[in-house]
């Protein structure tokens, strides 16, 4: 079942058209209503925040050709394959006080990229976290996937949704009748000579020859894009049967591919369960490729599951607290309430910007003693009299109000204060100082989240 988002993409796509706000309401919606002002709201909220459609200056809608990374021919895919020793230290927060965790991390991992046939050595990992979605990651082991995740927390609190491509399945469907358990008897199987030892590099070298022999025999076997070596991987895996829920494979690969929030619906129409996830598109089809029959709360929310329905948004924060928010209003049955400390915050008047999913808007947090957190959408072309009121508001205040969003908006500004930009509102004379402090971020909306700026 396609929603109204993939109908409109689909004509789009196949005219090759342009389309108003005026012209998709009566198309797709069947209402002819002469007021733009109201198509503009009913439409706009809708395809602003989904990547897949793009404003053009004359205010109508076109389509953004985009080719999903599993349509991409194997030579062409980035391949990440790595290792981690085995680092209990991870767990101890205390290790990495006043370090770099990615010069830590340097010294006990091995990362290889590997893209038709060319190897690099040399990789900025903090930029592939940053980019999980541009590469398929092929680990060495599971606790090296592990390892990985924690990184990740360094550059954001929600757990990263990576592609992983499973070797051992590949060699389980390649050589059935065989015993290829250990990395020994790989070795053995591939003659694989002078690589294998206990150091991280050498252990990536190896993956990397299993691998290159590994794609070498698929293709042979007339495997020819990354869709098909996942598929082939999943062979020996029970099959998903989609005749039970509300929606097709079409609707799981037309998925973006941004931060965001998902609800699952049961056929009575209840929502069963919420997830926050930094790439929507990967997190909902890792229930399905996975099967989830493993794991006990996913195979329960599988067999309840009818319908999906997800909302893009353009930060981890964000996802933070619209899962919150949405946890609190339906109360799902899989979901555990999250609990937060009810304590008064103490923290200076600012403004915390982040990317919004409209594009041409910042997405800003103010965070004070005196208020519950405002969030706000800031159009950068717009004479931005929202902001110049609850900076009014500010100002008049004076007690202290609690209010949990806070909290998790708080807990969040000090643990990335490093990576975030903030506006201290007491620094500025006045609000037109602040004002055109935001300004200055809107003039480089792209740089917001990759470079920490200050304007004073």
């Amino acid at each position: 079942m396609k929603s109204i988002n993939d109908e409109i993409y689909t004509a789009l796509l196949k005219d090759k058209k342009e389309l108003s706000n005026h012209e998709i309401l009566r198309e797709f919606f069947k209402i002819d209503l002469d007021n733009e002002k109201m198509a503009t709201k009913i439409v706009e909220p809708l395809l602003k925040t989904d990547a897949r459609f793009k404003q053009l200056e004359d205010r109508t809608w076109a389509a953004v050709k985009t080719v999903a990374i599993e349509k991409l021919p194997v030579n062409e895919v980035s391949f990440i394959l790595f290792y981690f020793e085995d680092l209990k230290r991870l767990n101890d927060r205390r290790f990495f006080q006043g370090k770099d965790i990615f010069s830590i991390i340097k010294e006990y991992s091995s990362f290889i990229l590997y893209k038709g046939g060319i190897v690099t050595y040399e990789l900025n990992l903090n930029n592939i976290l940053e980019s999980l979605h541009r590469y398929i990651f092929i680990p060495y082991d599971k606790k090296s996937v592990g390892y990985l995740k924690k990184v990740y927390r360094a550059i954001s609190p929600l757990q990263p949704e990576i592609q992983p491509l499973s070797i051992k399945s590949l060699i389980s469907v390649l050589f059935p009748d065989k015993r290829l358990k250990t990395w020994d008897d790989i070795v053995k199987e591939f003659k694989i000579r002078n690589i294998y030892s206990e150091n991280p590099s050498s252990k990536t070298k190896t993956l990397r020859y299993i691998f290159e022999y590994i794609l070498n025999i698929v293709r042979e076997k007339g495997v020819s894009n990354l869709e098909e070596l996942f598929e082939y991987s999943l062979r020996k895996k029970k099959k998903v049967n989609f005749s039970r829920y509300g929606f097709g494979i079409d609707f799981l690969k037309d998925i973006p591919e941004m931060p965001g929030v998902y609800l699952f619906f049961n056929k009575s129409g209840e929502v069963i369960y919420v997830g926050k996830t930094n790439n929507i598109k990967i997190r909902i089809n890792s229930y399905f490729r996975d099967t989830g029959e493993s794991i006990e709360k996913i195979e329960g929310i599988l067999n309840q599951l009818y319908t999906i329905k997800y909302n893009v948004l353009g930060s981890d924060l964000e996802a933070l607290l619209q899962e919150y928010k949405l946890i609190n209003i339906h109360k799902p049955g899989f979901n555990k309430k999250m609990n937060i400390p009810e304590r008064m915050v103490s923290i200076s008047d600012k403004i915390l910007l982040l990317p919004s999913a409209m594009e041409g808007y910042i997405k800003l947090y103010f965070i004070s003693n005196k208020m519950p957190l405002i969030e706000h959408d800031f159009d950068c072309s717009g004479p931005g009299k929202e902001v110049l009121e609850v900076l009014k508001k500010i100002e008049k205040s004076h007690d202290e109000i609690f209010d949990p969003l806070k909290i998790i908006a708080t807990l969040y500004l000090k643990r990335y204060e490093d990576r975030l930009n903030t506006i201290e509102i007491e620094r500025y004379s006045s609000a037109p100082g602040v004002m055109n402090a935001i300004a200055a971020y809107c003039k480089n909306l792209d740089e917001i989240t990759r470079e920490k700026r200050t304007y004073i």
